[in-house]
């Protein structure tokens, strides 16, 4: 009877669908590509999906749907349970780590661990790499273990060893250390993140009868955000489907953009060669976006080579023309974006929370936020920490705070020891405990640090040359230009700023956002001082403690009427009816970083297409792309180009052209202003040669 109705009730289901959603949830023999373009409803398909095969007495627990994340699970779970009913909760909804851990829990005996087995978090396994790298005699501070335990990650990953040729230069100790690495592990009976896809797949193409148990487990597999595989879960997935052949994977290769995260484009690119016979089904119908914005997106991911061929399109009308405003500089540009933001959503009584701005790096986030914040405007990080709240920002904040005042105790107890240079807490405790019996100023303490008992000879040291940097500085922020002087205070060696960011960071790539973000500190203080050209480095300070004080419950909340700002990267999956697209230039969109010695090749400038294809396909109904003439870099004023995205769009496109005069901006800036002025001084010195 439950069957019966389960059957009537798929019916108006089925027939909601568009055909070529109607067909992807029909087809259930055999492998399948769903191509499901942005907007197109590929979860709906999914869960209609499961929902029809439950209708045809498919027991629940032979059907296995993969995602990526614990949110994307829980979102179909509630759906298909939401269609189906109590039956739909017996179906096996989860992650590619989740059913990992599934299925050694369930091998256990077979991958040589006890039934107990321990999953290292992520700092378990970096102390794993030290005591590998310290076992085989490697300085820690020449060989970071964060970054070996990358490597080793990188190469589980590919399920394979570093080869006698490497480009890399940390391979041939990665080599090395991998296998002591793994040693350990297993004495500890535990296993890391990459294991719980790396053993399952070395046991099914290893050991016939764990593989004859799960080729035939699962007789209906789909896996959702298929372009984000990397190798790895491909053979896993091609294991566990063995038996069935029935493989369904829905994705969109014009939004794979986690290469740097093990992501294989080609693994959706090559479906129809790794799983022969395979039907490809293109969703290219959006329920999200305007054809105005959409006519967009299409011309500019149109120019990638390797792709599948699809055109999105929509029942949603024209809509709005796209809009491209160029700024004279970055402050212009925020200031533009922040009165814009209050513009409409006062002429369109709109919800803060409806707007989304979007950026390729978080060092960009520093200039908008710091305008929005001065209108008035609520918002959040998506994904992230707010600029002045990241640790890398108030490292250096404590620096100049320090400088500024002498007697500022909490910024002198963070800046003894950071970056680290052998100040332990003890140490701290005791300085601070000699301070507070002889009513004395922390710093001087810090300067005379001999006459505390039980401070070590080598913390001295360390301490005595923290005193000498700072009184340096102080007074070299007292003469010389703010910008300049936190541009070398930033570089400098005996400080040790970059060397603090590597070894705080995961990988290379948290190494260079960390960089990007301490240099965004001298272009605001340059900006500070073009605004207040007699303001001093304690006025910085004093305006930046206020703009950025919180307010009770100032944190971001998804129910809280709040503008979102994120990274493009951390913007997939969402959608928003108002979008703006900043910084799109030539090294920000594409990055710098892939046009770097020589130039980039097609494959990263064409992950960096899929990126703006993925920031221009977030807005519902309005979208604004905006550039800048001149950019403040690392306190430097420089010259920028409009990226070469922009001009794969047809100008007709483009409210205002290339030329950017959609929506100019009501007042110049004192920055617009200032930078009036530099270019009149150019052309000057052009003309005098």
């Amino acid at each position: 009877m439950q069957s019966l109705s389960l059957i009537e009730k798929m019916g108006p289901i089925i027939q909601g669908l568009n055909p070529p959603q109607r067909e992807a949830v029909l087809t259930t023999e055999g492998p399948v590509l769903v191509l499901a373009g942005a907007g197109s409803g590929k979860t709906r398909v999914i869960t209609c999906r499961i929902a029809h095969l439950l209708s045809r007495n498919v027991a629940p627990e032979r059907i296995l749907a993969v995602s990526f994340t614990n949110k994307a699970a829980g979102e179909m779970r509630e759906r298909v349970t939401g269609m189906v009913g109590k039956i739909g909760s017996g179906c096996v909804l989860s992650t590619f780590h989740a059913l990992g851990v599934r299925f050694l829990r369930e091998e256990h005996a077979a991958a040589g661990l006890t039934a107990g087995f321990t999953i290292l978090d992520e700092g378990d396994q970096v102390d794993a790499a030290r005591t590998a790298l310290r076992t085989l005699g490697y300085a820690i501070d020449q060989y970071e273990p964060r970054q070996v335990h990358q490597r080793i990650s990188h190469f589980k990953n590919l399920l394979s060893m570093p080869g006698p040729v490497s480009e890399h230069p940390l391979d041939p100790v990665v080599a090395r250390v991998m296998p002591l690495y793994q040693q350990r592990l297993k004495a500890m009976n535990a296993v890391d993140f990459d294991d719980l896809i790396g053993l399952p797949v070395v046991m099914l193409e290893k050991q016939a009868d764990v593989a004859e148990r799960w080729s035939h487990r699962f007789r209906y597999i789909m896996v959702d955000e298929y372009q984000d595989t990397n190798g790895a879960q491909i053979r896993l997935l091609r294991a566990l489907c063995k038996g069935s052949g029935n493989l369904c994977v829905v994705g969109d290769d014009d939004q794979s953009i986690y290469a740097w995260r093990g992501a294989v484009a080609g693994n959706i690119l090559k479906f129809g060669e790794q799983f022969p016979g395979a039907k490809i089904i293109p969703l290219t119908q959006n329920y999200r976006s305007t054809n105005a914005i959409l006519k967009c997106a299409n011309a500019v991911i149109a120019n990638n080579a390797e792709r599948h061929e699809k055109s999105l399109w929509s029942q949603n009308g024209e809509g709005e023309r796209v809009r491209f405003h160029v700024a004279d500089n970055d402050e212009a540009e925020a200031f533009w974006v922040a009165t814009d933001l209050l513009r409409q959503k006062h002429a369109r009584g709109m919800k803060w929370r409806e707007f989304g701005v979007l950026y390729r790096t978080n060092a960009q986030s520093r200039t908008i936020e710091d305008e929005i914040r001065k209108a008035g405007i609520p918002y959040r990080i998506v994904g992230g920490t707010k600029f002045y709240d990241r640790k890398e920002i108030r490292d250096v904040v404590a620096w100049l705070r320090a400088v500024a005042n002498p007697f500022d105790e909490a910024a002198w107890r963070r800046v003894v020891n950071v970056p680290q240079r052998g100040v332990g807490d003890a140490s701290i405790e005791k300085l601070g405990e000699y301070a507070k019996a002889h009513a004395t100023p922390f710093w001087r303490v810090v300067e005379h640090c001999e006459l505390v008992t039980g401070i070590p000879t080598r913390v001295q040291a360390a301490l005595k040359e923290v005193h000498a940097l700072i009184t340096e500085y102080r007074g070299r922020f007292r003469t010389e230009p703010l910008g300049e002087v936190s541009r070398a205070m930033i570089e400098d060696k005996r400080i040790g700023f970059g060397d603090e960011c590597v070894r705080a960071s995961k990988d290379a790539r948290e190494t260079q956002r960390r960089i990007e973000n301490i240099r965004e500190i001298p272009s605001a203080l340059v900006s500070f001082q073009t605004r207040e050209p007699d303001g001093k480095l304690e006025d910085f300070l004093a305006r930046l403690a206020l703009d950025t004080r919180k307010s009770d419950g100032e944190d971001g909340d998804e129910a809280k009427d709040e503008v979102s700002l994120m990274t493009l990267h951390g913007a997939k999956g969402l959608e928003f009816d108002v979008v703006f697209l900043l910084g799109m230039e030539e090294g920000l969109l594409p990055h710098g970083r892939v046009m770097a010695e020589g130039g980039a090749g097609d494959q990263d400038v064409a992950e960096e297409r899929r990126l703006a294809y993925v920031g221009i396909t977030r807005a519902r109904k309005v979208l604004t792309m905006s550039a800048s003439r001149v950019r403040l870099k690392y306190g430097k004023i420089e010259r920028r180009k409009l990226s070469r995205f922009l001009y794969e769009i047809p100008e007709a496109l483009l409210d205002g052209g290339y030329g950017g005069g959609a929506g100019e901006s009501i007042v110049e800036t004192p920055e617009q202003q200032h930078a009036r002025v530099l270019d009149a001084f150019d052309a000057l010195s052009k003309m005098l040669g």
